[in-house]
């Protein structure tokens, strides 16, 4: 497969198969062309059109990074089509987490002054849907400047789909495939908006506006008349580009310096003291009764060991803090002065934590970020995050949502 990126390399192919099959295209995988030493990533057929795909990915949406690979893929898909009996179109696809329209332009700039027969796309895990050539067009998720809608493959940007609350139901819709001792969340089927708003204790408005949003986007469907997660390697991709760079750290160091066990017993005691607040959401309209929750928790790699997957040593601890202000440091025996050039720990200060708090889980008396949290954490952590990561996507993430058939 001529695709960078390993594993988020598949799941960009995944991404595009799914834009495709959402079209009304029919998409064949790796297909055998005359030639076994030459393959297409993709096939795609609308009948009258087909079209052979190089899809190529990068770790970012650099236009020094995107345009060296779509020259790459032009010339492979080129390669490739004159391979086939029938005669096929040539298509170049470049991916990244995110790309900024102004890059996506230059791309597909260099692809008409170079490569006019080769037909272009870009897309990225944020929305970004852009594509040239006969029959493309309306794959595109934007607005095109006549007021005539395209193929929207996303909501528009004013829909969060993952806002904090949304977070939270996410989780909820996703923990009967997860084990209770990685994910604290109500398990159990929903029919309807009215019973995941019961169970998330938040409006019936919010949970009726992210049924909508998931089912527009083919995330949700009924199965039997319970509602099912689907596609979630693909929504889960979303969620990772959506969630990059959202939470502010606080870097600080112990106050008196302690031995190997000081983290565990500073925010078992700090937890203790505080005893939890309400889970009410921010939503003054949910009708669930509040149950104590934590108002902090143990996150990142710290929490990755905890919950039985570490992999990567060394790094500082990370704690969220409902409310990082001084006297809660203090509590913690903790101080954020001349912390910044050899801090012991950070402190993340989410803007509302109800995903956060909400989905922990406890273990050895401890409040640990649940396993979801901790994946989307680490991911784009500088220290081995994205290693880290894949550890607990292949170790534990995977296998959940293949025996949750999801």
């Amino acid at each position: 497969m001529a695709i960078h990126g390993g594993a988020r390399g598949t799941e960009f192919e995944q991404l595009l198969a799914g834009i495709f099959r959402r079209a009304g295209w029919r998409v064949v995988r790796q297909p055998q062309p005359q030639s076994r030493d030459l393959q297409a990533d993709l096939v795609v057929d609308a009948g009258d059109k087909q079209y052979v795909i190089e899809l190529k990915s990068s770790a970012e949406g650099r236009r020094d990074r995107l345009i060296p690979l779509m020259s790459q893929a032009i010339l492979e898909a080129q390669a490739v089509a004159r391979q086939f009996p029938e005669r096929v179109v040539p298509l170049a696809v470049v991916a990244a987490p995110y790309i900024p329209d102004s890059v996506a332009e230059q791309v597909k700039e260099f692809a008409r002054r170079y490569a006019r027969e080769v037909r272009v796309g870009v897309i990225d895990s944020a929305g970004l849907r852009d594509f040239s050539g006969y029959g493309l067009e309306r794959l595109r998720a934007k607005r095109e400047a006549s007021g005539q809608v395209k193929l929207s493959v996303h909501p528009p940007p004013s829909l969060n789909l993952f806002s904090d609350l949304n977070q939270w139901m996410l989780k909820i819709l996703l923990s009967g495939s997860i084990p209770e001792s990685l994910l604290s969340a109500p398990r159990g089927q929903y029919q309807n908006a009215t019973q995941l708003a019961r169970a998330a204790g938040v409006s019936l408005m919010s949970a009726f506006r992210l049924i909508r949003q998931l089912s527009g986007e083919g995330f949700l469907e009924e199965n039997r008349g319970w509602l099912r997660m689907v596609r979630v390697e693909e929504m889960m991709q979303r969620w990772l580009a959506a969630h990059q760079g959202r939470v502010r750290e606080i870097p600080v160091r112990w106050i008196i310096p302690g031995g190997k066990d000081q983290l565990s017993l500073a925010v078992r005691s700090y937890v203790s003291r505080t005893e939890g607040r309400p889970s009410r959401s921010r939503d003054s309209r949910a009708s669930q009764a509040p149950e104590a929750v934590p108002s902090a928790c143990i996150g990142l790699f710290a929490a990755a060991e905890l919950l039985g997957f570490g992999f990567v040593q060394g790094v500082a601890p990370h704690i969220y803090l409902q409310r990082p202000d001084a006297n809660a440091l203090r509590q913690l025996g903790l101080s954020a002065q001349d912390a910044e050039r050899r801090p012991d720990l950070y402190i993340r200060a989410p803007k509302k934590g109800e995903a956060i708090f909400r989905a922990a889980v406890t273990r050895d008396g401890l409040p640990v970020s649940d396993i979801l949290q901790v994946w989307l954490d680490v991911s784009t952590h500088p220290a081995r995050g994205k290693e880290q990561a894949a550890q607990i996507w292949r170790r534990v993430l995977a296998a959940c949502f293949r025996k949750g058939g999801q």
